[in-house]
């Protein structure tokens, strides 16, 4: 099975979306309340399309696939609490780079 594929992963396959943009984060409104509430740098978004319809009844199959999946794992950016860098899921579990 090649990487990204579905398989024993709930049968989901996710795919990163780094051309999806979040204009609601960059307003000068959102901007200066993030900034007066420190969190400014410290907030980001992103998105990942999968390729199944939601079913409220396998919400636990689909976040354990969504955590697990090849796609996901490299490029899901998380605040380090030690460093405040951007790291991925995969390096906090020591797998990936710092990106």
């Amino acid at each position: 099975m090649a990487a990204g594929e579905p398989g024993d992963l709930g049968g989901y396959y996710f795919r990163f979306l780094p051309q999806k943009t979040f204009q609601c984060l960059s307003t000068q409104e959102t901007t200066s309340r993030l900034r007066q509430w420190s969190m400014l740098g410290r907030v980001a978004a992103q998105a990942f399309g999968f390729d199944q319809t939601f079913q409220a009844y396998r919400k636990d199959d689909f976040v354990m696939a969504f955590f697990k999946d090849p796609n996901v794992i490299p490029n899901l950016k998380l605040l380090s609490d030690s460093s405040g860098q951007w790291i991925t899921l995969g390096f906090a579990s020591g797998r990936l780079r710092k990106i």
